[in-house]
């Protein structure tokens, strides 16, 4: 079962690859406990930078395996569904930027993976949705998501008529961040980890935390959480190496 992820890491970035594309990298439980399992692990790494999360094949992921889905009965659901949670959870709690690399159908449980993830590229071909309805379930667990990033009627659009979406329309919706043709796809994602492995490792640590922070607060909590989080930054001597290094190109 352990074939069923690959991690690879390469200059401070871990790339993840859901590796069932037999089965359009559907989500089984097996494959749900990897990615939990290697998020957790990659979490208590101090050298990591980032993470890139994508599917081997034609599909970033067909979303949660049919086969165990219709095997389920009202005991063993609400297992399954907290198993899925557990690992879009685990890509939340990460204390590094994940990234969702998707290439191919990205439905139902995929969807809800990859909007757990801080940023999103996508190919011109690949295609969103949220089918569960349509087969008599509602969208659950992180699909709360999806109303912060895509809006709330644009959200209900999906999740209430499990509507397909193509690449540009969710550019539009806000439910990706860049499209672009499947073979600039990696060069995209590299502009991001490339940014991010330039950026102090200690301060994008403290702005994911800070981000995360503002999901629960008002703004004057918001506010009052970011100065103390520009305080406790000065608690190293990041802020003076960076800084010192941008005066420095200055005079050249």
């Amino acid at each position: 079962m352990a074939d069923q992820l690959a991690v690879v890491r390469k200059n401070g970035v871990a790339y993840l690859t859901l590796q069932r594309p037999e089965k359009l990298n559907a989500l089984n439980g097996a494959l749900i406990s990897l990615v939990t399992e290697a998020f957790e692990v990659l979490s208590h790494d101090d050298d990591l930078r980032c993470v890139v999360l994508s599917g081997a094949g034609r599909a970033f992921s067909a979303g949660a395996d049919v086969a165990e889905l219709n095997a389920l009965t009202q005991e063993r659901a609400e297992g399954f569904i907290r198993a899925l949670h557990g690992a879009c959870q685990a890509v939340r709690d990460c204390p590094v930027p994940v990234i969702a690399r998707i290439d191919g159908p990205c439905l139902g449980g995929a969807l809800e993976l990859a909007a757990s993830c801080d940023m999103r590229a996508a190919s011109e071909r690949s295609t969103f949705a949220m089918p569960e309805v349509q087969v008599g379930l509602p969208s659950v667990i992180e699909a709360a998501l999806l109303p912060r990033l895509m809006g709330w009627g644009r959200a209900c659009e999906i999740l209430l008529t499990g509507r397909v979406l193509t690449a540009q329309e969710a550019l539009q919706a806000g439910l990706v961040e860049k499209v672009v043709a499947p073979a600039r796809l990696d060069g995209a994602v590299a502009a991001w980890t490339d940014a991010i492995g330039t950026a102090g490792p200690l301060a994008i640590r403290a702005q994911k935390a800070l981000m995360r922070r503002w999901e629960t607060q008002n703004v004057d909590q918001a506010i009052e959480s970011g100065v103390t989080a520009f305080r406790e930054a000065f608690g190293s001597d990041e802020p003076q190496r960076k800084l010192h290094e941008v005066l420095a190109r200055r005079k050249r």
